[in-house]
């Protein structure tokens, strides 16, 4: 009697955990389908702990299922009941203990819920009240409530645009950010390397997360920043560097998360491009950390490196105003081509990433979020 109870009890258990499993899986396949988050680990573990649970629901009930399998192949007439039909019948035909009468009268000739359908009901009315809350409805913004319309409406060059031009927006700050009492690494200069041809690279640039054990070389990096973001020209007196940037101002900043590179510890660096350095602002393994600000993606944990890439929004406001964000993005659109093109012709491996946690992520870079913030990350790995 007991180990009966005991395989029923284990039969609502397995049940009501493939039916959580399920919910999780869905939600987190609907965020990474949402978010456009690839190699999102919950949604893949809890995929793995679901296939567990379904092959324990399929060798609990294997003898059902076994039976009802010869049964349906059996040609059953139409007469011709079910096994589990026939153990219903012989149940229900089965007298009524005294004591069971007495359990029964206290309750009630008949249960409402049963424990059966009691817990399929309250999980499916947490989810409910779950996807409701997610689901609320927006506060009403013109525009259908997208704040991203707005901004773009809103940044539109009007003739209240000019007028607003004599307003004051600041200053003109530093256009290089600078770390002062902070281990300098200068990095190698550039060897006479020549990869693809740009048409074969445009050609065969694409979106890598799979990467080897390899450790990168030094002169790699160098190579990569130098190709991204590095000064490579001058005119007039202006250093210019390899992407463009409205009015040369060059609000994007580049931090390296070093992972697995040659002479470098794994760390937290900045990249100095007046001078071609790394300045070095934490020494510590962020492969956890990047990856939990990632919105738990793997392969940024995998990678050699990430490149994140933050703006300093002052150095575009005092000149373009409410387009000073626009122009950032655009910017750091073009940094992450250089990173993409100059990846595929060194034979690197390179995936953008535009999901993560701001807050954290800021926090880590040590930036506040408001003067300069993240706005995109950059694997990089050898394959």
């Amino acid at each position: 009697m007991i180990t009966k109870r005991i395989r029923h009890d284990l039969s609502y258990f397995i049940s009501a955990g493939l039916l959580v499993l399920a919910t999780v899986t869905a939600f987190t396949g609907l965020a990474s389908d949402l978010w456009d988050l690839n190699d999102f680990v919950f949604h893949k573990y809890t995929g793995y702990v679901l296939a567990l649970m379904v092959l324990a629901h399929i060798y609990r009930h294997w003898d059902r299922l076994v039976s009802y399998i010869r049964w349906r192949l059996s040609g059953h007439p139409k007469h011709r009941r079910s096994p589990s039909a026939v153990s219903r019948h012989q149940q229900q035909a089965q007298p009524v203990k005294k004591e069971d009468h007495e359990g029964m009268s206290e309750v009630g000739s008949r249960k409402l819920v049963s424990r059966r359908n009691f817990i399929p009901l309250t999980l499916g009315g947490l989810g409910g009240l779950a996807l409701g809350y997610l689901l609320r409805p927006e506060p009403d913004l013109p525009l259908g409530g997208d704040v991203g319309a707005i901004y773009h409406e809103w940044s539109k060059p009007k003739l209240m645009s000019l007028l607003g031009t004599v307003a004051n927006w600041g200053r003109n700050p530093p256009l290089y950010k600078k770390y002062v009492e902070v281990q300098q690494i200068h990095l190698p200069t550039l060897d006479e390397y020549r990869g693809l041809y740009t048409e074969d690279a445009i050609q065969r640039r694409r979106s890598t997360r799979d990467y080897s054990s390899q450790s990168m070389a030094l002169e790699e990096l160098s190579r990569l920043l130098y190709l991204t973001g590095g000064i490579n020209s001058e005119r007039w007196g202006r250093k210019l560097r390899s992407a463009p940037s409205a009015g040369a101002l060059y609000p994007i900043e580049i931090y390296p998360v070093i992972h697995r590179v040659e002479g470098l510890q794994a760390g937290l660096y900045h990249y100095g491009l007046q001078d071609h350095t790394l300045n070095v602002l934490r020494h510590d393994n962020l492969r956890g950390e990047i990856v939990k600000n990632g919105l738990m993606q793997e392969f940024l944990g995998q990678a050699n490196l990430v490149l994140v890439f933050t703006a300093i929004f002052q150095r575009l406001r005092w000149k373009y105003q409410e387009r000073s964000y626009r122009y950032a993005l655009i910017e750091a659109g073009h940094l992450g081509q250089n990173v993409y093109l100059a990846g595929t012709s060194m034979g690197i491996g390179i995936c953008a990433v535009g999901a993560f946690l701001d807050n954290d992520l800021n926090a880590m870079l040590g930036v506040d979020g408001h003067k300069e913030a993240a706005i995109y990350m950059l694997a990089v790995g050898k394959i």
